[in-house]
């Protein structure tokens, strides 16, 4: 996951920022689930479906901190404000004892459902923007990381 405001001058990343950003999506990931170091992370938009079970009808979708391990594998779920990089709300965890299904509605689009019923449709991209508190806007470049996520979930999805 790299990250950077592209407000730059120079148009290179601002380390700073990165750290930042990253430090805040992984603060949001940490208080989900004790365990975190065996996460691969990615930042993902909510759409559609969503871990409160709600429809969002609010003005800005919340952004996921989404964790995926391949061994075991599991999934989770962290939900935040995009807005001010807080947690917002109670995560999903997945793994092959409560899921039910995922499917990828559009490319780049995927539900991830659990026999609770419980589902989740959310947007992965290669970067994923966010608006900081202080109205300053960054990006995460997720490239990679998001190419393997959607393998993964593919993977889940053939089972």
């Amino acid at each position: 996951m790299v990250s950077t405001a592209p407000n730059e001058p120079s148009g290179l990343p601002d380390d700073d920022s990165d750290d930042a950003l990253k430090a805040a999506l992984h603060r949001v990931f940490d208080g989900a689930i004790p365990n975190y170091g065996d996460y691969n992370l990615v930042c993902a938009t909510e759409c559609g479906g969503t871990v409160t079970d709600s429809l969002p009808h609010g003005p800005l979708a919340r952004g996921l901190v989404i964790g995926y391990r391949r061994r075991p594998a599991e999934i989770v779920v962290a939900p935040f404000d995009r807005a001010s990089l807080a947690p917002a709300g109670r995560p999903l965890t997945a793994d092959l004892t409560n899921l039910a299904y995922v499917a990828e509605g559009a490319h780049g689009t995927f539900d991830i459902s659990t026999s609770t019923g419980r589902i989740v449709t959310f947007t992965l991209r290669d970067t994923c923007s966010l608006e900081s508190g202080d109205a300053h806007s960054a990006s995460l470049y997720q490239e990679d990381d998001a190419a393997d996520f959607a393998a993964f979930l593919r993977d889940l999805a053939a089972l």
